[in-house]
């Protein structure tokens, strides 16, 4: 009986999630099964697996603040790890700041000038799925992406609905059930996991960026992140084997922050790049041990 109700629970708070042309059939955005490198942080967000010990992520998605990471226990692949340590970026800075309701610009000076990335290494070793390889080049203007994520509803028309990135009544009740058999924090494992894809239109020291178009100039399946996903992987194909080439990480705002509502066509979503950071990524695997 207690699975039968945890079944129910997972089918019920479903919802479809990223942010998608209005003419399209959202169905065609779903996946049944996440890439297995793709792994749910507690709470909210992404990580990718890209080392057997590794995890890679925003750093803005570990909430250190309140949740004490070392230790917990974290599902890879399908098989419950731990966390041994993470290590943010030295040129990552947490957001406490109170940027006011107007005036959107100190704001995106400032995400703009730090480093929003981090690595999470593993207790155990993962063995039973590969690890993502990263992008090497600096050849990702005009690449076509393949993104994943699991955050909030809506379309280029609408924009996102910001409060549908939130756990719904059924998912609160899951999770508060739940507890009482795992330590794991609850995340967004149940929830509809999309994908979409876009063109990669500029390309600075620390990020890549790509436009939500609409009609005749979006691809088939173009889309935007959402409040929820970020770590979102954005994937190139080669030879069928996935590469990493950015991960979500936050949007351009031209109005004021009382008034702005993100993916909305011609917004522009900011993805970290994955390919300035491989030689940091490199020394902290190296100095931290496989």
């Amino acid at each position: 009986m207690k699975k039968f109700i945890i079944f129910v629970l997972m089918i019920a708070f479903n919802s479809q999630a990223v942010v998608k042309r209005h003419d399209i059939k959202p169905e065609l955005y779903e996946l049944k099964n996440a890439p297995e490198y793709y792994v749910d942080m507690p709470f909210e967000g992404t990580a990718v697996l890209i080392d057997k010990n590794w995890l890679l992520a925003p750093a803005h998605v570990i909430y250190t603040f309140y949740y004490d990471y070392l230790g917990k226990p974290i599902e890879v692949g399908g098989i419950e790890n731990k966390i041994d340590k993470i290590i943010f970026h030295p040129e990552y800075v947490q957001d406490q700041t109170d940027w006011g309701d107007s005036d959107p610009q100190p704001l995106m000076d400032f995400l703009n000038s730090h480093s929003d990335i981090a690595l999470i290494k593993l207790t155990d070793s993962v063995d039973h799925i590969n690890p993502i390889k990263r992008f090497s080049g600096k050849t990702e203007l005009g690449l076509e992406v393949t993104v994943y994520g699991k955050g909030a509803v809506g379309n280029g028309l609408t924009g996102e609905l910001r409060e549908t990135k939130n756990a719904g009544f059924l998912e609160k009740v899951y999770n508060w059930f739940r507890q009482k058999f795992t330590d794991l924090a609850p995340t967004q494992e149940f929830r509809q996991l999309n994908y979409y894809n876009n063109v990669i239109t500029k390309v600075d020291e620390r990020w890549i960026r790509f436009k939500f178009d609409a009609d005749e100039t979006a691809l088939p399946l173009e889309g935007t992140i959402g409040s929820g996903d970020s770590g979102g992987p954005a994937v190139i194909f080669t030879e069928d084997k996935p590469i990493l080439v950015g991960l979500a990480s936050w949007v351009e705002i031209d109005s004021a922050l009382n008034q702005f509502i993100a993916g909305k066509y011609d917004s522009v979503a900011v993805f970290v790049r994955v390919s300035s950071f491989n030689e940091w990524i490199d020394k902290v695997i190296i100095e931290n041990g496989h």
